[in-house]
């Protein structure tokens, strides 16, 4: 009788489990579980203050003339073609801000049609942005690294997206 109610138990503590891990599986990503510190990460930082006179970003304090990108990140040094360089604009520097305002003030800039293509677009297309997560490679060196790299950030960015690009 002891076996059998073991057994039973053992059976319905692994269903369980299973059920619990499913679930955990399927909820969705927020943009704080993992891509906040990343977003905010030096490589990330390094392009997105570039134009912020708000955190003196580098074209207010290493550029004495507003060059185009590409006269220093050439291809020699990036691997890029020119003409790919261009640094965000200004409303697009979320320094110093929460995981929720980053991901509300990203998702705010993302106006018009299907902003989740237009963030998965950016993400995972975007040259400038596998070239700051894999090589980094400026005119005055490298930065570290992104945690994870490429693999890791673009399994996670497209979780967060696919799963409504949540900001909690």
């Amino acid at each position: 009788m002891r076996g059998v109610l073991l057994a039973v138990f053992l059976a319905g503590a692994t269903a369980l489990a299973t059920a619990l891990a499913t679930a955990l599986a399927t909820l969705p990503v927020k943009f704080g579980d993992a891509l906040n510190p990343k977003f905010h990460h030096p490589r990330c930082l390094q392009c997105h203050q570039f134009n912020s006179a708000r955190q003196q970003g580098r074209a207010y304090h290493s550029h004495s003339a507003r060059f185009l990108c590409d006269k220093c990140h050439s291809t020699n040094i990036t691997g890029l073609p020119r003409g790919e360089w261009i640094a965000p604009p200004e409303r697009m520097d979320w320094t110093d801000l929460n995981a929720r305002d980053t991901c509300l003030l990203i998702k705010r800039n993302l106006a018009g049609e299907d902003p989740a293509q237009k963030m998965l677009t950016h993400l995972l297309g975007d040259v400038r942005v596998r070239w700051a997560l894999d090589s980094g490679m400026t005119p005055g060196g490298r930065f570290p690294a992104v945690p994870g790299g490429y693999a890791e950030f673009a399994k996670q960015a497209q979780e967060w997206v696919e799963g409504g690009m949540l900001c909690e």
